[in-house]
């Protein structure tokens, strides 16, 4: 069992939450994640039958919609230990997470009521699916339409990058409803996977096999009037809290455990290969790789467990949680390159554990937001223009029942 991170953030309740998920990784999602790589790159159904026993899914879901209502440092906690075992499985965990914001955020008190039970049981698993395929980042330049006819919406286009779409029951989907470029021009709604016109396309990627970023391709989609999610003009804010407030953190504790394996592999293989009547781990060179490693990591943690903090504290923390999905990236990136240095040629192995985590925390790079998007909302923080923060929204959400 892997030390107890130690945190001013953690409370004795997070510190035993640790330890239940500690040993149910070990016992159940370590036994699965072999399976799952070898069935291939799409999101394994097993896995997600795994996950449903805990209620993680409910974790940030009110305990009167029946769910657990831990907060953002036990989401945090949980990712990260799930994905030091299997990155694969903490990426299904957190898609679904983050597919659940917006009826959490935005949902109407009937919305919630219908969805929220369900998704916190394990009985649905939401997505959310706002990427089209050519304008990425660039939200309001989407081309995927939504039409109004009578009481329904007709709904048309492609999105790409859909995590769990082929495990999913219900998917977020947002679609221009207004002139292109306007802030009030996007709208979200709910879409049942058995929906006609609604299809899954098989997208795989090179990594975190077992977890899938399918794309949905809607033709004449129709969905009711109360699939709207919040108001009509809402797309582009429930697109954004989303991402912020809920992506941007998810994403950060999932690099945290692929690192964090990382540098455990690494540290084993250089205390246990052999080098004339010592180890590699002897060598000044290697213990300072080593070192910057675990800097990497501990700066990436301390990032990751304040945001998550100051979110379950009410308070207002953008630019942290920018900063904690960058910092997750970069330093999971940086240590990704010292491994190789310090595996060698056994890097490049196709299959072996460190290669697989290396093509893992390339994965976490672009969702939510690459690396220089970070970078420009943090200097917009500084230089303006500035901008309303949606943690704060997030914050003073009431909690209609």
């Amino acid at each position: 069992m892997p030390a107890l991170l130690a945190s001013p953030f953690l409370t004795e309740d997070h510190l035993r939450l640790q330890q239940q998920v500690t040993t149910f990784t070990d016992s159940r999602i370590a036994p699965l994640a072999a399976e799952m790589k070898a069935r291939g790159p799409h999101t394994d159904d097993q896995m997600r039958r795994a996950l449903t026993e805990t209620g993680w899914l409910g974790v940030l879901i009110g305990t009167e919609w029946g769910g657990l209502g831990l907060g953002h440092v036990a989401k945090t906690l949980i990712l990260q230990a799930i994905s030091r075992v299997s990155p694969a499985a903490g990426a299904i965990l957190q898609a679904s997470i983050l597919g659940a914001a917006p009826i959490a955020e935005y949902g109407s008190a009937e919305m919630r009521r219908t969805w929220l039970p369900e998704i916190a049981a394990g009985r649905c698993w939401p997505t959310i699916a706002v990427t089209d395929p050519e304008q990425g980042s660039h939200v309001l330049g989407m081309k995927a339409a939504a039409r109004r006819r009578g009481k329904h919406y007709v709904l048309t286009g492609e999105k790409v990058l859909v995590g769990n779409a082929g495990i999913a029951d219900v998917h977020c989907v947002v679609a221009r409803t207004g002139r292109p470029g306007k802030r009030r021009s996007l709208t979200a709604f709910l879409v049942e996977k058995d929906t006609p016109g609604l299809d899954i396309i098989p997208a795989p990627v090179n990594g975190l096999h077992g977890f899938s970023v399918d794309t949905l391709r809607l033709v004449k989609v129709r969905v009711p009037k109360s699939h709207v999610i919040g108001r009509v003009g809402d797309g582009l804010a429930v697109a954004q809290k989303a991402s912020v407030v809920y992506g941007r953190l998810n994403l950060a504790a999932v690099a945290l455990g692929v690192h964090q394996r990382m540098l455990e592999e690494t540290a084993r293989r250089v205390s246990t290969r052999k080098r004339y009547k010592g180890h590699l781990s002897d060598l000044d060179t290697v213990g300072h790789r080593i070192a910057e490693m675990k800097a990497g990591l501990m700066s990436a943690e301390l990032a990751a467990y304040f945001s998550a903090y100051l979110l379950d504290q009410g308070t207002s923390c953008d630019p942290w949680l920018h900063y904690a999905k960058l910092t997750a990236h970069r330093a999971g990136a940086a240590s990704s390159e010292q491994a190789k240095q310090l595996h060698g040629g056994h890097a490049a192995h196709t299959g072996s554990l460190i290669e697989q985590l290396r093509r893992d925390i390339d994965l976490i790079h672009a969702p939510a937001g690459p690396d220089d998007l970070q970078l420009k909302r943090l200097a917009e923080s500084v230089l303006g223009p500035h901008r309303s923060q949606w943690s704060a929204q997030h914050a003073a959400r009431p909690q209609t029942t």
